[in-house]
């Protein structure tokens, strides 16, 4: 499904202009994976009544890979493996990154016109084992996602007006951000019919980062 030593030659080469720090480090990259599979995976989603409802909002996720499709699950254990997991310890830097598959591994998740997540800092420690995460890996499976149905990525500077970047969830686009108690992000109002659909996995540490901060 996705071709990794590809990916790590990209994600490492300069030229593809993929890593960004503005207003904290993450990478934007698109094209990573077979776009049949993807599409298959977006057709595989389970009806909504199968997924938890954030209250109040019509946003829904869920961990429970059992009621997916065999292509959506291929799709989430794709990218919560071993290999990606090294893959991206390499281009980051961040020794030792690994995944959860078992207990808290992320979500896939989907969200109808409506929707909204404001700006937030996400918990960082793992609610079992303590770990830090460092990570967050958004894949999007929204085929022919325009500007206009919202639902846009975005990504805050603490106490800013409005958001540094903002990310179109278009299809094949995947967005891997920097976890700390800086990454405040959240997800545009969205304003189109169709529903936005995407898979988000963390990646964890066992320590602290390299400055020893303590992540919240």
């Amino acid at each position: 499904m996705i071709d990794l030593t590809a990916l790590h030659h990209r994600l490492a080469d300069p030229a593809s202009n993929c890593r960004r720090t503005d207003p904290y480090e993450h990478y934007v990259w698109d094209g990573l994976f077979d776009p049949d599979a993807l599409r298959a995976a977006a057709r595989g989603y389970p009806d909504v009544g199968r997924m938890t409802q954030k209250p109040g909002i019509p946003r829904w996720f869920s961990l429970d890979l059992e009621p997916a499709s065999p292509a959506l699950r291929a799709l989430c254990r794709t990218l919560l493996s071993a290999e990606l997991a090294e893959h991206i310890s390499a281009v980051t830097g961040t020794a030792d990154l690994c995944t959860d598959p078992a207990g808290d591994w992320g979500s896939y998740r989907v969200s109808a016109r409506g929707a909204v997540h404001t700006a937030h800092i996400g918990g960082n420690r793992h609610p079992v084992t303590g770990w830090l995460r460092r990570y967050s890996l958004f894949t999007y499976l929204n085929e022919g996602w325009q500007d206009d149905d919202g639902g846009l990525l975005e990504l805050w500077r603490p106490g800013a007006d409005g958001p540094s970047a903002q990310i179109l969830p278009v299809f094949n686009r995947s967005v891997l951000i920097e976890t700390t108690d800086r990454s405040l992000h959240g997800v545009s109002q969205v304003r189109g019919s169709r529903p936005r659909r995407m898979v988000t996995v963390h990646f964890w540490t066992k320590s602290p980062g390299p400055d020893g901060r303590e992540l919240t």
